[in-house]
């Protein structure tokens, strides 16, 4: 009763002052526990304490017929020594608990917005604001206290593709390019409908690298701008932002009238022609979420109740465990294959390889691929190490079409291949370096668990199904870039299959979809 009369009181006390600016406002930072008397009548009860920032109450511990009674974060009463159940919780109010005004680093408030917060800093001084979402591993960059929103960016390349033909220099070339179709459309269409329905417009910058709001747009999903970037860390060494995944994507914004910005897989902004395929990021503003768990880390994004129970209500995006009999050791000495899914249609999913076969591959003795070409022989022994219990085995179409320079990633489908088993298509969900390949003499992994990949260190490039001419196929990197190879050069195999889905759903077992606890089938 007292926490609901002071929150009354706050709220008709905002609506006078809109109606007055001389009105007196008591609801703010320096509340008094004397003030309380005035809002609400309190009985036998005592103020201990109260904190209000703003339109926020943070902080009311009371006692009463000689209990303690503690606020806590999710609009309940802890008791006496009782502790306070972390969950569930709003995100915004768990991410508000690492602020500190001393610290110029982690989370910290905008100078000119109190209720705007966003992080800054490297990955070791930005650790916790990882969120598990809608299939997707993303950061959180910004949150409004007031409008309780937040916005974020997937922590992993999603694709790699070139984004325009032309470089945009006005919002109606830029919602014509490439980049701008996959993520509104292709990202969007895969999005289940209650992500969509939680993802706002927003107001993204699109304009020249040194004026980054010389052009505006408003769209559901966007790229990363280059003021963006900076603020996250100073843009000068890529050591100094935790947007800094050694892998290469694109910015928003151009260089010139030939160049598009990015950053490149040292974490430096540099740019480069729009001829060339680089990791994709997509950015989106949410409402506030309710946290069920999770610490918000790399190993244990927060998290939302959201969980499938078979192949057909996954998610795109989310992670499966499928037993595997083969002999060859590509699936770990627990014989269970990783897999994450990739889209879905009427009878099945489409499912890619969480990393890479034991062994790399030629790709074959010419860019006609066809299913006896040389790459099927290591895809068709995977293949047959997933049973026919889980494995879809009636054919399905793959894209083989070229992808030359200044090509659109739609056109990769001018050509096709049925077959049961394939490779990435070039810009397919998770054909980039969604994996975080890595040649070896380069070291740790950045920003995933390497112990979520299957044979993370093989290669540090794997093939696609797509040419880039009549004697190059392309490939991609561990710096994210989409490559150019001789068809008689070694690298990673990705295996594709389908799973069983519709009518035939097979079940979860355990799991909850996300790279560190997939779902299982059994």
């Amino acid at each position: 009763m007292i926490l609901g009369g002071i929150n009354n009181y706050c709220a008709t006390e905002d609506v006078k002052y809109q109606l007055d600016n001389n009105y007196t406002k008591i609801c703010t930072s320096d509340m008094d526990i004397n003030d309380v008397p005035t809002m609400v009548n309190l009985g036998n009860a005592d103020i201990i304490s109260i904190n209000y920032n703003g339109s926020k109450l943070t902080e009311l511990v009371i006692e009463s017929n000689n209990h303690k009674f503690t606020l806590c974060s999710n609009g309940q009463f802890a008791m006496d020594d009782e502790e306070c159940p972390k969950f569930p919780a709003s995100l915004i109010s768990l991410l508000l608990e690492q602020y500190s005004a001393d610290n110029p680093t982690g989370l910290v408030k905008d100078s000119t917005n109190e209720n705007l917060y966003y992080y800054t800093g490297t990955n070791e001084q930005v650790a916790n604001n990882f969120l598990w979402y809608g299939g997707h591993q993303w950061r959180v960059l910004e949150f409004d206290t007031s409008a309780k929103t937040l916005t974020l960016i997937t922590q992993q390349p999603l694709t790699a593709i070139q984004p325009t033909s032309v470089v945009w220099e006005s919002e109606e070339a830029y919602n014509n390019s490439y980049i701008n179709t996959w993520l509104n459309e292709y990202f969007w269409n895969s999005l289940d409908s209650s992500i969509q329905n939680n993802i706002l417009d927003s107001t993204f910058n699109i304009g020249i690298y040194t004026d980054v709001d010389e052009i505006t747009t408003i769209k559901k999903v966007g790229l990363l701008d280059e003021d963006q970037y900076k603020r996250a860390g100073d843009g000068t060494t890529g050591e100094s932002s935790f947007l800094d995944i050694k892998n290469s994507f694109w910015l928003g914004n151009r260089y010139s009238s030939s160049h598009v910005r990015f950053v490149d897989g040292n974490g430096l902004l540099i740019s480069f022609s729009v001829s060339n395929s680089f990791g994709v990021r997509a950015v989106i503003k949410i409402s506030d979420l309710t946290i069920t768990g999770g610490d918000g880390t790399l190993t244990s994004n927060y998290q939302v109740a959201n969980k499938a129970t078979n192949t057909d209500n996954v998610q795109v995006g989310e992670y499966i465990n499928v037993p595997y009999s083969g002999s060859d050791n590509a699936c770990g000495s627990d014989n269970m294959c990783t897999f994450r899914v990739v889209s879905k249609d009427e009878d099945s999913i489409k499912v890619v390889l969480n990393g890479l076969l034991p062994t790399t591959s030629q790709y074959g003795s010419s860019v006609t691929i066809s299913t006896s070409h040389t790459i099927y022989t290591p895809l068709n022994t995977f293949a047959n190490g997933i049973s026919n219990t889980y494995r879809y085995t009636g054919h399905k179409t793959f894209y083989i079409g070229d992808y030359p320079s200044d090509a659109n990633y739609e056109d990769v489908q001018d050509e096709t291949l049925e077959a049961s088993v394939g490779l990435p298509i070039v810009g397919e969900m998770f054909s980039g370096n969604d994996i975080d390949m890595a040649n070896p003499a380069d070291g740790a992994k950045i920003f995933v668990d390497v112990n979520t990949i299957e044979n993370p260190t093989v290669s540090y490039g794997y093939w696609t199904m797509n040419r880039y001419s009549s004697s190059r196929v392309r490939s991609v990197f561990d710096n994210g870039f989409t490559g150019i190879d001789s068809v008689s050069n070694p690298y990673g195999v990705r295996a594709v299959i389908y799973l069983k889905s519709g009518l035939a759903a097979l079940d979860f077992a355990s799991g909850e979809g996300t790279p560190n606890s997939p779902y299982v089938l059994q």
